[in-house]
């Protein structure tokens, strides 16, 4: 098969297939007449790269998938061993993806007259380290800290908290 054939075959450009020969995914074709000319098996290897790549995976990978194994180990570890690895990455994207998104939703809610007001916001509720911290596995703090305080409805951050000026302060002590 020529390599438009299997292009056309598996739905892919001509140039795609050069760059996965190029990364070492798929072996050199032998050549007729200066022309790549394809086994069958080659679309086989084709339907395997698409199908990781939908999924996810790296071209590395996939190398490693295809190539890295002993020759005689069977493609359900070579796959297990991907996919839990895979797992792994997904779940803190998800756990990244979550936190994004509940604080796009609270954004929703901000009654901030100024962007200043949000930044001191910001800063009092530790928002912003909070969410760089979830795709490091970062836990929120646990109920009762300063973390989790109660927010009023359409208020996106805690109050701004004052001190007592002198006055005040004798009031509480008593």
């Amino acid at each position: 098969m020529t390599i438009s054939e299997v292009a056309a075959h598996v739905g892919l450009q001509p140039s795609a297939i050069r760059y996965y020969e190029k990364a070492g995914l798929l072996t050199a074709p032998a050549r007729s007449g200066g022309r790549r000319i394809y086994r069958t098996e080659v679309l086989h290897q084709l339907s395997i790269i698409c199908f990781a790549k939908e999924l996810g995976f790296s071209l590395d990978e996939i190398k490693l998938l295809l190539e890295e194994f002993p020759e005689n180990t069977k493609a359900s570890p070579r796959w297990n061993h991907l996919a839990m690895t895979k797992i792994g990455e997904m779940e803190d994207i998800i756990h990244k993806a979550t936190a994004v998104q509940k604080m796009l939703k609270k954004i929703l809610s901000c009654h901030c007259g100024k962007l200043e007001d949000c930044a001191e916001g910001l800063a009092r509720a530790g928002k912003r380290s909070q969410l760089l911290r979830a795709n490091s596995g970062f836990k929120p703090a646990t109920a009762g800290s300063s973390m989790e305080e109660e927010i009023p409805e359409g208020q996106l951050y805690p109050a701004k908290r004052t001190r007592p000026n002198r006055q005040n302060r004798q009031r509480y002590r008593g």
